[in-house]
């Protein structure tokens, strides 16, 4: 049972954190929930899918980071190998809240720090310091409210940008097939792309709409993300191959 409790550098002056990722921590994942406002990073090396709900058909966006269950083909014996953790990864035992206070008779909701005391990576004797000694913030924590802002942001923005291709009618169900040697084939469903068809043929006004509003480029890299499949593979034939 998570322990959620407000980060402040007096409570948890000495507190350290342990950033690396293993399974032990749960880093053993196929795929993870991405936000928008990392898709320029992801593209690079994952390939990036869009989830609907069956209940509410609501979308989410994941990155496949590998072709079976409970594999993370970018988790090696030592850590990550991709230049950069999913942000929904990469925040470890930390997470934003909303602290509640009043200026000039109104009321305001600020996102502050929150850390889950009972998460295994919390404590560890190597771990990161949070602190500098006289109070101030260390790079590891500065990097962590990085990773937040891109969650927080990111929250915002997936909104728009799910409603906005919906009513364009661009996303389109897609069937994933993948052979790879020694094993059965993969299969990934219940899983959308972009029409890069329709993306194509959208007139003039909408184009420009969803260049303003900053999701013409989330589209392209969704589509252009596809092609890290090829990595997924390799990185599997890879692996079977030393086992």
């Amino acid at each position: 049972m998570s322990k959620t409790v407000l980060l402040n550098n007096v409570e948890h002056k000495d507190l350290k954190v342990d950033s690396s990722h293993s399974a032990e921590y749960g880093d053993n994942v196929n795929r993870a929930l991405a936000f928008s406002t990392e898709f320029g990073d992801l593209q690079k090396e994952y390939p990036i899918l869009f989830y609907k709900d069956p209940k509410t058909e609501a979308f989410q966006a994941h990155v496949i980071l590998g072709l079976e269950k409970d594999e993370n083909l970018f988790l090696g014996e030592h850590g990550w190998l991709g230049n950069y953790v999913p942000a929904a990864l990469s925040r470890g035992p930390f997470l934003i809240g909303f602290q509640s206070h009043e200026v000039d008779g109104k009321a305001y909701s600020e996102p502050v720090i929150h850390i889950d005391m009972n998460n295994p990576r919390v404590g560890a004797d190597s771990g990161q310091p949070l602190f500098l000694a006289y109070g101030g913030d260390t790079p590891y924590l500065e990097k962590v409210m990085q990773t937040l802002q891109v969650i927080h942001q990111g929250a915002a923005l997936d909104e728009r940008f799910f409603s906005t291709l919906g009513s364009m009618d661009l996303f389109e169900p897609v069937n994933i097939e993948i052979s790879l040697s020694n094993i059965a084939n993969v299969n990934l469903r219940d899983y959308y792309t972009i029409n890069k068809d329709k993306l194509a043929q959208l007139d003039g006004e909408n184009l420009e709409k969803l260049n303003s509003m900053g999701l013409l480029s989330l589209a392209f890299f969704a589509l252009v993300s596809m092609g890290n499949f090829n990595k997924l593979i390799n990185l599997k034939n890879q692996r079977m191959a030393i086992a």
